[in-house]
C-alpha cells in the first residue's frame, strides 16, 4: 500500500492502510467532484486522516475512487503501470536523477537505489535516529549496529515497496530473513524515523518512474497522431495522477510524527455522512539482517 499511496507521508498513510487498506486513489470530495467530475456514493465512509502542515492541525475526510462513481464526462485516476517497453525511459531517467547503476534488470537497479538512498538518509539524519533509539529493541546497540539495522529496514521496505508499485514480483527478489531488522524497530519513534525513510526516499524514486512513463506516453501518441494525421495524446494537468495529496509535504525532525496523534486517532473510520466528510474538524494532540544475495 506504501507503494500505491506514496504521494501520501507515512503518518497519512499509516491512517489510510487502518481504515482503507485497499484503497489506490484518494482525494477529498472536493476534487472528485471539481477536477474529476466524479459524485460520492450515497452512504460512503470517510477515511479521516491528520494533516498536520499548518497550525493547528485539522483532519481531512478522503474518499477511494472505488467511493465515486461518474457519468459520460467523468474522469479516471491516471494509474501508471510499469511495463517492460519502459525499461530504457525509466533506466535513462533514474540515471540521471540517481547517477550510473551497474544494474540492467529494473528489480536490482531499484534495490542497489534504495541502499543508496538509506545510506543518504542516515547520513543527514542519524542523530534524530539515534535519539529515537530509546526504549526500541535497537537500545542497547551501539552507534555502528543501529546504523547497520537501519540501513537494512529501510533499504528492504524501500526496495520492496517500489517493486511492488512497478509489479516487479518482490515476494520471488526478497526473503523473509531479508526483514528481520524492521521487526527492531518497534516504538512509535523509530517506525516513524523508519516510515519517514521509506517514504520520502521511496516516493523520490517512484516520481521520476511515474514522469518517465508519462514522458514516454506522450511521445508515444504524439507518433501516433503523426501516423493518422490528427491530434492525440495525454493532457497534462487533466486527471488525478493516482493517490495524490492536496497537501504540502511536512518538515521537520521526521515528516509525520506519529507521537502526538496516537491516541487521537478514531479506532475504526466514523460513519459520517457525505456532506459532513466536507467539513474540517480541529485536533487535539494527545500528551505527549543483511539479504543472502546482497554484496
Amino acid at each position: 500500500m506504501a507503494g500505491r499511496l506514496y504521494k501520501y507521508p507515512f503518518d497519512q498513510q499509516l491512517l489510510i492502510y487502518a481504515q482503507r487498506p485497499e484503497a489506490v486513489a484518494c482525494a477529498e470530495a472536493d476534487l472528485w467532484e471539481r477536477r474529476m467530475r466524479r459524485r460520492i456514493r450515497d452512504g460512503s465512509r470517510s477515511i479521516v486522516i491528520v494533516d498536520n502542515s499548518g497550525t493547528p492541525p485539522v483532519l481531512r475526510y478522503l474518499f477511494d475512487v472505488s467511493d465515486t462513481e461518474g457519468g459520460a464526462d467523468a474522469r479516471s485516476p491516471w494509474l501508471w503501470e510499469y511495463r517492460e517497453e519502459y525499461h530504457d525511459a525509466v533506466s535513462a531517467a533514474l540515471e540521471r536523477r540517481f547517477g550510473r547503476s551497474g544494474e540492467d534488470d529494473m528489480a536490482a537497479r531499484l534495490d542497489e537505489i534504495s541502499e543508496r538512498l538509506a545510506l543518504e538518509f542516515w547520513n543527514d539524519h542519524k542523530e534524530d535516529i539515534l535519539d529515537a533509539v530509546p526504549g526500541s529493541f535497537l537500545d542497547g546497540f551501539d552507534k555502528f549496529n543501529v546504523e547497520v539495522s537501519f540501513r537494512r529496514a529501510a533499504s528492504v521496505s524501500m526496495a520492496y515497496a517500489m517493486m511492488s508499485r512497478c509489479n516487479l514480483e518482490p515476494d520471488e527478489y526478497f526473503q523473509h530473513d531479508d526483514f528481520l531488522s524492521v521487526f527492531d524497530f518497534n516504538t512509535p519513534e523509530v517506525i516513524s524515523a523508519l516510515g519517514s525513510a521509506v517514504n520520502g526516499c521511496g516516493a523520490e524514486v517512484l516520481r521520476e518512474i511515474e514522469k518517465a512513463v508519462k514522458q514516454y506516453e506522450r511521445e508515444k501518441a504524439g507518433e501516433r497522431s503523426a501516423e493518422n494525421g490528427h491530434r492525440t495524446g495525454l493532457q497534462a494537468g487533466r486527471e488525478l495522477s493516482g493517490s495524490q495529496s492536496g497537501f504540502g509535504r511536512e518538515t521537520g525532525r521526521f515528516a509525520g510524527q506519529i507521537r502526538p496523534y496516537e491516541t487521537g486517532i478514531p479506532a475504526r473510520t466514523p460513519p459520517r455522512p457525505v456532506d459532513a466528510a466536507m467539513r474540517q474538524r480541529r485536533v487535539v494532540p494527545s500528551p505527549v539482517r543483511s539479504r543472502g544475495r546482497s554484496r
